[in-house]
Parts: C-alpha cells; sequence; structure tokens
C-alpha cells in the first residue's frame, strides 16, 4: 500500500507490519485502530507524522513530557566525536523526549532525557548501530566568579632576550558592577600608554576573567579602569602590555574579595498531596527555598520552589523515589547568587587539585 505523509507531502510505501514481542518480530498481514506495530524502512517519517492514502489527514501528535534528567556525554576514543555528534543529532529526531545541546561555558555536550534507562538505552544504540562507544561525565555546574570591592594593582612585564626585549606597564582599578557586566575604562592620559596598546590592555583583562581566579569560572560584573602606566619606546608591544594587564587583573583580584556566584533554578513540582511534606522536607536539605504553593486542575499540588542548581541536576531520579514515580517538575536556571562559604573552598580545592595534577 503506498500512503502520503501529510508533513511532507511525500510517497512511502509499506511494505511488510511486524508486531513487537520482546526482540522477536512477528511478521503480519494487517493491524486495526489500536494496535502498536512496526513499519520498516519509511524514507522520511519522523516521530508525530500522520500517514494516510489520500495525504489531507494530520492526527495531532501526543503530547511528550518534557525531559529533565541531564547528562553529559563524550565520545569514548576521542576520533568518534564526529559520529557521536552524528548519531546523537539522529536520536533527538526520532525521539522527541531528548534533547541534545552544547554548553559553551561548560564545554560539555548534554543529552538531556526522561531518566536513566532511557540514556543507558541510548548509548547501547549507538554502540550497536553506529558503532560509537559513549560514556557519561558528571554534569558542570555553570558557575561564575565576581568581586565584591574596589582594589588597584599594578601589572608589570618585563622580559629580555637576545635582541628586542618585552615591557608592558599598566595599573588596573577594579569596580564591582552588579548586572552590568564587563566594562573596560581608558583613563590614561599625558600618553603614559600609547592609545594603540590600549587594547591590547582591554584584551588582556578580558582573558584573565575568562580564566577565573578562584576556581577557574568566568568572571563577571566587573568594570576595570586603566589609570596609569609607562611603557619603552623600542621593547613595547601588544603582547607585552596583554601580559602585563593579565598580570594586574590578578594582582588585583586578590585585594577585592572575589566570590563564586551558583546559578539558581526555580521550580514547579507536582506531586500528589500525600508526598508534598516530603518533598518540601527533601528541598530544605538542599538549601532551597519554598516560594508558594498551589493546586491544579487534577487536584495535585504544585510546590514553588527556588534552589541552587548544583543541588537538583539529578532531581528527576530523587522525585521518582519520593512520589513514587507520580510527580513531575519544571525547572528553569534563573539568576545568581553567591555560593556558601563551604561550597566555595570545595570548588576552589578541586580546581587546585586539578591544576597541581595538570588536568586545567
Amino acid at each position: 500500500m503506498e500512503l502520503i505523509n501529510s508533513r511532507t507531502g511525500k510517497k512511502d510505501r509499506l511494505g511488510h507490519l511486524y508486531v513487537m514481542m520482546g526482540k522477536e518480530s512477528n511478521d503480519v498481514k494487517s493491524a486495526k485502530a489500536g494496535d502498536i506495530i512496526v513499519v520498516p524502512k519509511l524514507t522520511d517519517a519522523k516521530t508525530g507524522d500522520t500517514l494516510s492514502k489520500s495525504g489531507d489527514l494530520a492526527i495531532d501528535p501526543l503530547p511528550m513530557p518534557t525531559p529533565q534528567y541531564p547528562v553529559a556525554i563524550e565520545a569514548a576514543n576521542k576520533k568518534d566525536e564526529d559520529k557521536l555528534g552524528t548519531a546523537l543529532a539522529r536520536v533527538a529526531e526520532n525521539d522527541p523526549t531528548v534533547r541534545i545541546s552544547r554548553s559553551e561555558e561548560t564545554h560539555q555536550t548534554v543529552l538531556t532525557a526522561m531518566g536513566d534507562t532511557q540514556v543507558d538505552t541510548i548509548i547501547a544504540r549507538m554502540k550497536e548501530q553506529n558503532g560509537v562507544e559513549a560514556v557519561l561525565v558528571p554534569v558542570r555546574v555553570p558557575y561564575r566568579e565576581t568581586i565584591r570591592k574596589v582594589a588597584e594593582a599594578q601589572g608589570r612585564h618585563k622580559k629580555q632576550t637576545g635582541g628586542a626585549g618585552q615591557f608592558g606597564d599598566c595599573w588596573l582599578r577594579l569596580e564591582p558592577n552588579p548586572g552590568g557586566g564587563y566594562e573596560f575604562l581608558d583613563e590614561i592620559v599625558g600618553g603614559k600608554i600609547p592609545r594603540s596598546y590600549i587594547p591590547a590592555v582591554d584584551k588582556g583583562v578580558q582573558d584573565a576573567m575568562a580564566e577565573g581566579f578562584l576556581a577557574g569560572y568566568p568572571m563577571v560584573d566587573i568594570k576595570c579602569a586603566v589609570f596609569d602606566g609607562s611603557y619603552h619606546a623600542v621593547d613595547s608591544n601588544e603582547m607585552a602590555f596583554k601580559t602585563a594587564a593579565r598580570i594586574g587583573f590578578r594582582a588585583a583580584c586578590e585585594k577585592a574579595d572575589p566570590v563564586i556566584l551558583e546559578p539558581m533554578a526555580n521550580m514547579d513540582i507536582v506531586v500528589g498531596e500525600e508526598y508534598a511534606g516530603a518533598v518540601m522536607g527533601d528541598i530544605s536539605t538542599r538549601r532551597g527555598r519554598i516560594v508558594g504553593t498551589d493546586s491544579n486542575d487534577a487536584g495535585e499540588t504544585v510546590i514553588m520552589v527556588r534552589v541552587p542548581y548544583a543541588e537538583v541536576v539529578t532531581y528527576t531520579k530523587d522525585l521518582r523515589s519520593i512520589s513514587r514515580g507520580s510527580g513531575s517538575y519544571y525547572i528553569e536556571i534563573e539568576g545568581y547568587e553567591e555560593a556558601p562559604h563551604d561550597v566555595q573552598k570545595k570548588l576552589a580545592e578541586e580546581y587546585q587539585a586539578a591544576r597541581a595534577a595538570g588536568n586545567n
């Protein structure tokens, strides 16, 4: 039988029809309304499409739950990274309950699914069908860093080699700039640093901010002014001033009371009334706070929560356990707040240990 896809207008020919019994496929001659069957070798059909003789029929796709279980995935063999990307794109195309994203902040490929069973199935299928072996690694939380005080420091870079040397000298002033992002001010007067080297100072500061100071996370909301310095007519160049700016920025950060900021999540957790108390108690152990409660049309309790994102990255499994599989939630990262001292200390120690091991 030849059918038409209402989405594409293209024809598809049905060959065999199968009913699956575990791993076994049984050939059948026909299927009635309500049967679940397998139709192999369709050319352009995707999940949610409707096939009919006229092509005029289009049934609304089934509502799909939003995936909330993120895992970071990478190829076991670095040479297979391109193949992994292609395989994951195919998975997301065929399964609307899977999201694939690339985080530029944490440099990870994140697969968001419904739970660990689905993730295990995807990994096994990619190995079997695409020959790609994938491994899961911990999801990196996108922490950030900033400063709380005004501070000044000198950055001086002097290097003498056989020929021309390198010389750059600048004084920087850092100020907190809450919500204002990064700002760079040129306050040089009297030509103490030639105008042509000011962009190099700006670039050096931005490079140092990207590297972080306490734990290697990007720095945000800082106003930086270059207000003094000196140069050498022969030995000064852009690279020297870029290096001097990095040195000065780190020296100023040390005096500017740097802190780590953690991403905060807003969550709406939907559970039966009998589980509401257990959910609220669990959220409080995760440093979360209850913003409010409500009830939906089904009589379930909706608990509105604000909680550090790091505490709920794997919340899918925990909520399933608390609510015996009946709970659901919606999560959105919104804003940053200063992380508690013990969290900052732990992140800084992990960063220093990674640097010492040469993993930075």
